[in-house]
């Protein structure tokens, strides 16, 4: 494994990122200061009284040695460890340097508030010899100056600029994930047959080996990398750099994040992008994101030229698991999901599972939901798996690599073997809707915001089994399981908000498996296996009244202030 240097100013907050860091990753952790106070005995204020600042550097220098041999370390730095060129010769040979950018107000403002912090603990502050001037502010913009084009060596630069520290975590790792600086086991691929054929790749840091599989395909090396705002500004110049460094020629568009991008305006907004762009037949576009980029975009390359290669990107779960595999693309219509679209297969997709760190909690536990949905149509094992492991996952403290890596290449597994039967959803692959109906219709009639795609397929599943159960085809008990793990792994299992039954009885009608005006429900019989079947219409209305008419329903025979 390799270090990870963190350079920059002092008040960069380079210890306090590199302390998360190193608990994220499961990490050792060292602080060049800290080790020169420890093997010196003395104060960095005392150590530059006594000694002088050279005496200092020659510590620094061998407290940077040390901590440098242990493989994998996260590791802060002085603000002038740049200066000594032995140093940065050092930093670039064992690992990635990533400099944290700050403004020197910004920083001597984290400077004094570290100071009165320690003062109001009762604790000795750190007197930064360097500060202790008349004017800290001018000895930080004239250190700035000095330093700013060593620090710009760095494999990355990560500005902290209005971000909490947690935020500056996520982006440090997308840069190394980006960077190809994170490492995990070999990789696991299936070969999907379907369409050309093609390769889904699981991958721990895999995003970073990019070119590699890129490679694999024998196309042109130019590349169109498509993103939303918050996954661009996370992972976009990182991988840009990586692209470019191997050789290929990377454009890139930024979409509005939010599910409103998956419109009409936006896939004609591409289309000129494209044509202003020369782009050509063979010429692949990179879909970077979650579904919403990977249906557009996905759409995008179905039509534009009759077709050219895509490349699928996933950096969430529910991506990973579910919208990037299986050639589904399109857009939305004001009364209805994916009402627009193809089904077009990608040349690749690369899931990365290590993007999820860098996720917000809301938007990794949305995934939880279609990885739950295979456990329930087809695989009561892992369904199994999912209850004895759904702390850890939910956690997501010390995010469990291995284990994340097999349950995606597991539910990749199994919608490759339902698309390679039914390709275009002409029979069993409507299995893979199970919880979609009511999930779509509550997407839908909410506008597209109020719930996240995952969050409603959870409720759409809760009732499903609540009408499997009331119909008599799923046992109760069986119901509660799936109701027990979805809370477990942080999903919603109630409905809490305005009624909305009517409005989604209608909005169900539009549904992709009506068939002669009437629904087709995907139910389950039990953990690990679903059919298809229609429903009494009065069964639907007062199962969707009972969960979504309003306070003081029942949800899935439980009452709600029950739950």
């Amino acid at each position: 494994m390799r270090n990870v240097f963190l350079i920059g100013l002092s008040g960069s907050g380079k210890t306090t990122v590199g302390r998360l860091l190193a608990e994220r990753l499961g990490r050792d952790f060292f602080d060049t200061d800290l080790l020169v106070e420890q093997d010196s005995g003395k104060r960095i204020a005392t150590i530059f009284a006594e000694e002088g600042e050279s005496a200092f550097r020659a510590r620094e220098k061998q407290a940077l040695q040390k901590a440098a041999s242990h493989a994998g370390a996260i590791i802060a730095t002085g603000g002038g460890i740049v200066l000594d060129a032995d140093n940065r010769r050092l930093m670039a040979e064992r690992g990635v340097r990533v400099f944290l950018s700050v403004e020197p107000e910004i920083a001597l403002e984290r400077l004094r508030r570290q100071e009165a912090a320690a003062r109001e603990a009762g604790l000795s502050p750190e007197v930064r010899p360097l500060l202790a001037r008349d004017d800290p502010l001018a000895a930080l913009r004239r250190l700035l100056a000095e330093r700013q084009a060593l620090y710009t060596e760095a494999d990355a630069c990560c500005s902290t600029e209005g971000k909490s520290p947690e935020q500056v975590v996520r982006a440090v790792l997308a840069a190394l994930i980006a960077l190809g600086a994170l490492e995990g086991e070999e990789a696991l691929e299936r070969q999907i047959r379907a369409g050309e054929g093609y390769a889904a790749v699981v991958d721990w840091g895999g995003l970073g080996r990019l070119p590699t599989y890129l490679a694999r395909l024998n196309l042109p090396r130019r590349v169109f990398l498509f993103s939303d705002q918050h996954v661009y500004d996370l992972y976009g110049p990182p991988l840009l750099r990586t692209l470019q460094r191997a050789g290929w020629s990377a454009s890139s568009y930024v979409i509005p994040a939010g599910e409103t991008s998956k419109s009409l305006e936006q896939l004609s907004a591409i289309y000129d992008w494209l044509i202003e762009q020369r782009a050509e037949r063979r010429e692949a576009l990179l879909a970077l994101g979650g579904g919403v980029v990977g249906d557009l975009v996905g759409f995008a390359a179905a039509t534009y030229l009759r077709g050219v290669p895509l490349v699928q990107l996933p950096t969430s779960l529910l991506a990973q698991v579910d919208a990037a595999i299986g050639g589904k693309t399109g857009i939305n219509h004001p009364r209805g999901k994916n009402l627009i679209g193809a089904f077009y297969q990608p040349r690749l997709v690369l899931a990365d599972p290590a993007t999820l760190l860098t996720l917000p909690q809301r938007e990794r536990t949305e995934g939880w939901a279609e990885v739950v949905k295979y456990g329930i149509i087809l695989d009561a094992e892992l369904f199994t798996l999912l209850e004895t492991h759904a702390a850890t996952l939910r956690d997501f403290s010390l995010p469990p690599a291995s284990l994340l890596a097999q349950i995606i290449a597991r539910c990749i597994a199994l919608k490759a073997a339902v698309i390679e039967e039914d390709e275009r959803e002409q029979g069993r692959r409507a299995i893979l809707n199970y919880g979609h109906t009511l999930g779509h219709a509550l997407e839908n009639v909410t506008g597209y915001g109020e719930w996240l795609h995952g969050e409603a397929v959870a409720l759409g599943m809760v009732a499903a089994a609540e009408l499997a159960c009331q119909a008599g085809l799923l046992a109760r008990e069986e119901a509660e399981r799936q109701r027990s793990l979805l809370k477990a792994l942080g999903l919603p299992t109630v409905y809490h908000g305005v009624p909305r039954a009517e409005a989604l009885l209608a909005a169900i009608q539009l549904d992709k498996k009506v068939a002669q005006k009437q629904v087709r429900w995907i139910m389950p019989r039990r953990i690990g296996e679903v059919f298809q079947t229609t429903l009494p219409d009065e069964l639907v209305r007062e199962v969707v009244h009972a969960l979504f008419g309003g306070e003081g329903t029942i949800q899935a025979g439980v009452r709600q202030e029950e739950v």
